[in-house]
């Protein structure tokens, strides 16, 4: 998700010191860097086929309505909480929806469970 919105690299706690000056380095100078342990994982393990789940399209502002609506939270206190608008938050939850092909908040709820984000 952090490379999606922009990030210019990414390394994971268990990274080899020497590997992260290295990241430094490079994403100072204007490259981009990823972990290689982590990129290996990305095209061998996730592979490089469509059989993501629908919750890994959604953006992460997406996200975090999903998981909250999820846990019972209604858009006005979403909207409180994220410091913004009930209606940014009803546009949010309409999209993420849309994206995970559901029709109410049951179905997010069941979604949810399914895919053990709860």
């Amino acid at each position: 998700r952090a490379l999606k919105v922009g990030a210019a690299g990414y390394a994971t706690k268990d990274s080899d010191p020497a590997l992260l000056l290295t990241a430094i380095r490079k994403v100072a100078s204007g490259g981009r860097y990823i972990d290689p342990d982590l990129a290996d994982r990305m095209v061998f393990e996730v592979g490089l086929t469509d059989t993501r789940p629908l919750h890994s399209l959604l953006s992460e502002r997406e996200f975090s309505v999903f998981e909250r609506l999820a846990q019972g939270a209604n858009v006005n206190d979403i909207a409180q909480q994220l410091a913004l608008s009930s209606k940014t938050i009803s546009t949010h939850k309409a999209r993420l929806m849309q994206k995970l092909n559901i029709t109410s908040l049951a179905e997010l709820v069941k979604y949810a469970m399914e895919h053990k984000l709860l």
